[in-house]
């Protein structure tokens, strides 16, 4: 069997979900057992990128989850494409997909790609139950839909989202970067996230950190690579705590791998959820060591004393302290960094990635 999968995405940001949902609709064409085509909004990021991966796209937007212009469009390009797969990659489309899957007769199979690890009310919890299999990018969201969700484990599998090596290696030139912000000399302390609001993923943490270390370490320089609604708000807490000058906000960055390259330390200081960081994983593959949370996926992202640090979440005198013992063992620093590379290729295969995510797809052709 063919598997004609269409993937689902109504969302303009470019974040780490959507990076991941191209990254696996590009291998799995690659896999050539399936066509793959990719619905998103005309004009959005992934939109763009998807046309510079020549990766098959159809325009698609949901307002909400029961826009009806939105269900209409989906039957059609169902139709249209003959598609017997619709991979959701958008909590919000959830339930639109399983009203298409109606309309549709069922003739499609529907798959939840879930990444977060969050709540839902008692009426969106129930959209699981008519899902015909479920993939979370981590055990920790696994679990939390068992526990909360009250969803049959048997839906479930955890496939963890595969590194592509080839992008993120250490031989990148990144001068550019050491110059552009004056980082000659420095030690850089970063983090690569959406700024969706003023904590971000705990960007705020990180500028209070670095207000407790710039006396002790006044070369000490911190790059926060990303953009969103929280920017601005982010960049006057820098300028009230007296440290924009040492912290330097680059908005959204294409080359990721250059800009973590430029630094020395990565953070990934999330404070309510994280499903699975896979910049943690990136940064890692850079041999990098790494400061994160003890939150959701985190703690499967990295090994604790090995390939970097956690700490509490909302506590920026751990962080603080963190960044100063690896300031001040750079052989521990390098150490972590060898390790976490080792990790990250033992464990965030891509190969193993598409493979696991079509052998969902081979045990939906056997269901009824």
């Amino acid at each position: 069997m063919r598997y004609k999968i269409l993937h689902i995405f109504s969302s303009y940001s470019f974040g780490g979900a959507e990076k991941t949902t191209l990254l696996l609709a590009e291998n799995l064409q690659k896999s050539g057992v399936c066509d793959n085509i990719v619905a998103v909004p005309y004009e959005s990021q992934m939109y763009k990128e998807a046309l510079k991966r020549n990766i098959k796209i159809v325009t698609f937007k949901a307002v909400n989850s029961f826009d009806p212009c939105g269900i209409l469009k989906l039957v059609k390009i169902i139709k249209r494409n003959n598609i017997n797969i619709l991979h959701v990659h958008q909590g919000k489309l959830y339930w639109t997909s399983l009203i298409v899957k109606f309309l549709c007769l069922n003739k499609i199979k529907v798959v939840f790609h879930r990444r977060q690890d969050t709540r839902h009310s008692f009426i969106s919890k129930n959209h699981y139950k008519f899902a015909d299999a479920i993939i979370t990018v981590s055990q920790s969201v696994a679990n939390g839909l068992i526990k909360y969700e009250k969803v049959d484990p048997k839906k479930i599998m955890v496939v963890y989202n595969g590194v592509n090596f080839e992008k993120f290696n250490k031989n990148i030139d990144y001068s550019d970067v050491i110059k552009k912000y004056s980082l000659e000399n420095k030690k850089v302390v970063g983090t690569v996230s959406q700024i969706v609001d003023f904590k971000g993923k705990g960007q705020t943490y990180l500028m209070e950190a670095a207000k407790m270390l710039r006396e002790e370490f006044p070369d000490l320089r911190y790059l926060i690579v990303g953009s969103g609604k929280g920017l601005q708000e982010q960049q006057a807490y820098a300028k009230k705590l007296n440290v924009d000058d040492i912290v330097c906000f680059t908005g959204y960055q294409d080359d990721v791998p250059k800009y973590i390259l430029a630094m020395d330390i990565f953070c990934l200081l999330a404070w309510d959820t994280e499903g699975m960081p896979n910049v943690v994983v990136e940064a890692e593959s850079l041999e990098k060591p790494v400061i994160v949370t003890n939150i959701g996926g985190n703690s499967e992202a990295f090994v604790d004393g090995v390939t970097g640090f956690m700490v509490e979440p909302k506590n920026s005198i751990q962080v603080a302290n963190a960044i100063k013992k690896l300031i001040l063992n750079p052989h521990i620093a390098k150490q972590m960094g060898i390790e976490g590379k080792k990790f990250v290729e033992k464990k965030f295969v891509l190969n193993n990635t598409i493979k696991n995510v079509l052998e969902v797809y081979k045990g939906l052709s056997k269901k009824p």
